[in-house]
């Protein structure tokens, strides 16, 4: 018996628990790294039988492994190809599956007396090791006569299921070619992974005396149509099906790989081909049935995939040349056109005077005038209204962009020395906003350069207080634009066609004081600081808040001093910022509400009552003080 699979038909029960099966297959600690190319005089059938590539038989050179490996019994006519035992039917490339016969019918039936006759079990088991899975989408268990109950136990005990049928006479049974649903006849479908089963019969059953056999068997789709003259007699069924062998689909596919999905996403990127597919023009498809993967012939072509130049053009206008071949006829269809073959697919040009698609179920019509005028005008007036739509949403576009200009005080920073950026230079000089070097409560910062070669920060805030009106945020922006101070980060220009205003500063490139003391992102990588450093970091950052407070032309509260936002340039002078927090203070006002700051710096008081005022800067820079000199992060500790 050939070691490329195992098949043990059990016939009683106590044989097929009792028997067991070992010996080795294609597995994947034996598979060869790359597949020699099998030698052009091996068979290539068997009978009425092809015999493709992996399959083989003869020679070892001829087949993959000895799993695939196949016998021809050329002492009957015709010849019979076996794998194993079990007659060989066919076997298909398209869909990896290979179908067999083996003696599956089992029944029970009951003596003239009315007494039950020992029931005879089959079932199969693969060998290990073995290329082949029992197919679960092409087979069906079914169960034939009234008041059957067999069942399948498979995988060795880890699977079960059945199914049962009632009928009271044999006229309520279902009609002739009806689908078995539980009235004479009734079907259960099988798991995936299924390597070995038996189906059995309960022990209890009793059959009416109009139906004394029942039946029950494991076949392939479509194989069985039930009839009423199943139930009745002892011989009926048995007439029909007299050699006792049904037809079973098998899962085959190369067990000792897979398919490798695309590396970057792409639905139109190939998978990974295997070393089994060898031909040009193949992919591979993850097994349907268990591990593994099987060959395919690229869309246009067709043949064998596991040999070298196996899969070769199709060629689509066949239909034409012989007009019997109706199945090209109906798959590559030509209407009303010339059908012209190309590599890996085929035109279809229609002829003169006709247009349209010769692909498509109308394929190519002939040229009407007044379909053409019909056609034309439905296309003109579509032209138009895309046109239309086209010119409308381009103006409602820049509509917003003038209405968020307005919104945001652009009439009023007009007259001020600052530069206003469009959305679309913004866009330019950020690349996109794909370059972010910091986060915030009120927003992202991101890196850009202008045209000048000059590498700026725009702050995009996430929202705006709607209590802000737009001459509130341009008289913000117009005090801001006069801050000049060396330790302050300098405003450069903002944006205002966006829903939510962007503000543009100088870029600062060392980065925040806590990126130097602490490491970026907590990463750990700290820059050291002499003490004399430290001292002038703080001497200048207190003098950038001192001007905010006390020179500047309205009294300016920070609200979230922090080392975060005190950056360093390449020399380490200290300039204070993220001004997105800030309040302006009106001459005589003391103090102002909802700043939202960093919990580990924010002054208690202001935690309490809610209101911000200078020492609530103060004491934010108190903490910031403690952090520099010490070099410990600030914690905030609800205790």
């Amino acid at each position: 018996m050939p070691q490329a699979l195992f098949l043990l038909l059990v016939m009683s029960c106590a044989a097929l628990l009792g028997e067991g099966v070992s010996g080795s297959g294609d597995s994947a600690s034996t598979a060869p790294a790359m597949l020699p190319v099998p030698p052009p005089n091996c068979p290539s059938n068997c009978g009425k039988v092809d015999i493709p590539y992996p399959f083989g038989i003869g020679a070892s050179e001829c087949f993959r492994a000895p799993t695939f490996e196949l016998t021809c019994d050329e002492t009957t006519n015709p010849p019979g190809l076996y794998s194993g035992d079990l007659l060989v039917a066919n076997i298909s490339m398209e869909t990896a599956e290979i179908t067999v016969y083996y003696r599956g019918l089992t029944s029970t039936c009951n003596d003239p007396d009315n007494r039950t006759a020992p029931p005879s079990n089959v079932g199969v088991r693969l060998r290990s090791g073995t290329a082949f899975l029992i197919s679960t989408a092409g087979n069906t268990f079914t169960a034939v006569g009234c008041g059957a109950e067999a069942r399948i136990n498979g995988n060795y005990g880890t699977y079960r299921t059945g199914c049962m049928t009632y009928c009271a006479r044999a006229s309520e049974s279902a009609g002739d070619g009806t689908p078995c649903r539980g009235n004479g006849c009734c079907e259960a479908s099988l798991t995936a992974d299924l390597k070995e089963f038996s189906v059995k019969w309960v022990d209890d059953f009793k059959s009416p005396a109009f139906n004394p056999c029942q039946y029950a068997f494991v076949a392939k789709n479509g194989w069985y149509s039930f009839n009423k003259s199943d139930l009745t007699g002892n011989m009926t069924f048995s007439e029909r099906y007299k050699q006792g062998t049904v037809p079973i689909v098998f899962d085959w596919a190369i067990r000792d790989g897979t398919c490798t999905p695309p590396s970057d996403g792409s639905d139109e990127a190939k998978p990974v081909v295997p070393s089994a597919c060898i031909s040009k023009h193949s992919s591979c498809a993850n097994a349907r049935n268990g591990p593994g993967y099987f060959c395919i012939c690229d869309e246009g072509y067709a043949g064998n995939p596991y040999t070298k130049d196996g899969c070769t053009n199709i060629n689509e206008c066949d239909h034409l040349i012989s007009p019997n071949s109706t199945f090209r006829k109906k798959s590559y269809p030509c209407h009303g056109g010339t059908c012209q073959d190309v590599e890996g697919g085929y035109n279809c040009k229609c002829s003169f005077g006709r247009t349209g698609d010769g692909k498509s179920d109308k394929g190519c019509e002939a040229i009407v005038s007044l379909a053409a005028i019909a056609a034309i005008g439905t296309i003109s007036g579509i032209s138009l209204l895309a046109v239309l739509l086209l010119f409308l949403h381009m103006d409602r576009q820049r509509r917003k962009l003038r209405d968020h200009f307005n919104r945001n005080g652009g009439q009023l920073l007009k007259s001020i020395k600052i530069e206003i950026f469009t959305k679309e230079k913004l866009d330019q000089i950020t690349k996109n906003y794909s370059h972010i070097i910091g986060r915030g409560n009120f927003g992202k910062v991101y890196k850009g350069t202008t045209s000048d070669n000059v590498q700026v920060a725009v702050k995009r805030s996430i929202a705006i207080n709607e209590d802000r009106r737009k001459d509130l945020f341009a008289n913000e922006i117009t005090i801001q634009s006069q801050v000049s101070h060396k330790n302050l980060v300098q405003l450069l220009g903002c944006c205002l066609e966006s829903e939510v205003p962007m503000l543009v500063y100088e870029f600062i490139p060392r980065g925040s004081l806590y990126d130097v003391l602490h490491g970026k992102d907590g990463t750990g990588r700290t820059h050291p600081l002499p003490l004399g450093a430290r001292l002038d970091i703080a001497i200048y950052s207190a003098d950038g808040l001192a001007y905010m407070h006390s020179e500047a032309s309205h009294k300016i509260l920070h609200g979230d001093v922090k080392t975060g936002n005190i950056l360093l340039d390449d020399e380490f002078v200290p300039k204070v910022s993220d001004f997105g927090t800030c309040r302006l203070m009106s001459i005589g006002k003391e103090h102002t509400n909802f700043v939202i700051g960093d919990s580990s710096y924010i002054d208690p008081v202001y935690m309490k009552t809610g209101l911000l005022t200078e020492k609530s800067d103060v004491y934010s820079f108190g903490i910031v003080l403690l952090e520099l000199i010490t070099g410990k992060m600030a914690r905030y500790c609800v205790h």
